[in-house]
């Protein structure tokens, strides 16, 4: 119950609405979310007016829903544009929210994944204060992300190897929703996750301080690649990418052979990076 509670609600935050009288509406041309919304809804054991257009499911139940809704979390939707996160959805439980997002990315979000090392999921949203809320939660998940705006428009947006897997691990799309196959195909055709591989060795040196020897050892990884991501990789004409010792999460003692181990200040969750840019699917308005 709780699990369908929080998906309506994310559906409603999406692709729906309830008007000013209570009545609930949703639509939208995926055959997988109109019936994830029904059967979310279902909860109330009120069946709904259902309406098949040509290129569009719209569907409506009756006031009493509506102000059931309201009665559990606030009047969070009342009207055209009028959606607010209410102290009831901010106290939701971490679990119901990561849920409740879930279903509004199942609506809006979309995952972007071009060959030129450009991926992302991202999400559009008309009102700021709702794309704030779904950034305060990811953060609360150590999922990093950035807003900017776009088109009249706000876009959530989230990248970085670390990022992305903790979306999926967190938050992800539905079981069977073919967003979830785009964000594992995504995932998988990272074939060098820059800050995997960081992880890779602030856990190992979590364990003891280690030589560079030993790390690429270790770690089967090419001398150079280790390197890089310990001291950092200069570029001319190009912004430099730091290192794990620029970062502040690695130190370096000069002995005869210099010996790498964690700063006090490197944080044990690990660490990401976030941005880019996106569509989403069809709303009722």
């Amino acid at each position: 119950m709780k699990e369908k509670l929080a998906l309506a609600i994310g559906h409603i935050f999406g692709d729906g609405g309830i008007n000013n009288k209570g009545r609930v509406y949703y639509c939208n041309s995926e055959k997988f979310l109109i019936h994830e919304f029904i059967n979310s809804m279902s909860i109330f054991g009120v069946e709904p007016w259902i309406k098949e257009e040509k290129n569009i499911t719209r569907i409506v139940y009756p006031v009493s829903v509506g102000r059931a809704l309201w009665k559990l979390f606030g009047k969070f939707s009342s009207g055209k544009d009028t959606k607010i996160i209410t102290n009831e959805i901010i106290e939701m439980p971490l679990e119901w929210k990561s849920i409740m997002i879930m279903a509004w990315f199942n609506d809006d979000g979309s995952v972007i994944n071009i060959p030129s090392n450009y991926k992302v999921v991202a999400i559009h949203q008309k009102l700021k204060p709702l794309v704030i809320f779904i950034k305060d939660t990811l953060n609360e998940l150590g999922i990093k992300s950035k807003i900017i705006e776009d088109d009249k428009k706000w876009l959530l947006r989230i990248t970085g190897y670390e990022n992305l897997i903790k979306f999926k691990d967190n938050i992800n799309f539905s079981e069977d929703y073919r967003k979830r196959e785009q964000l594992n195909e995504m995932i998988n055709s990272i074939t060098r996750p820059h800050f995997f591989i960081k992880n890779k060795i602030l856990n190992l040196l979590k364990e003891s301080p280690k030589t560079r020897k030993e790390i690429v050892k270790l770690l089967d990884l090419n001398p150079g690649v280790v390197y890089g991501h310990l001291h950092g990789w200069k570029r001319k004409n190009r912004k430099s990418n730091l290192g794990l010792i620029d970062l502040g999460l690695v130190n370096v003692n000069k002995q005869r052979k210099n010996i790498y181990e964690l700063s006090t200040a490197t944080p044990s969750a690990g660490f990401g990076a976030g941005t880019a840019s996106t569509t989403s699917d069809a709303s009722c308005g």
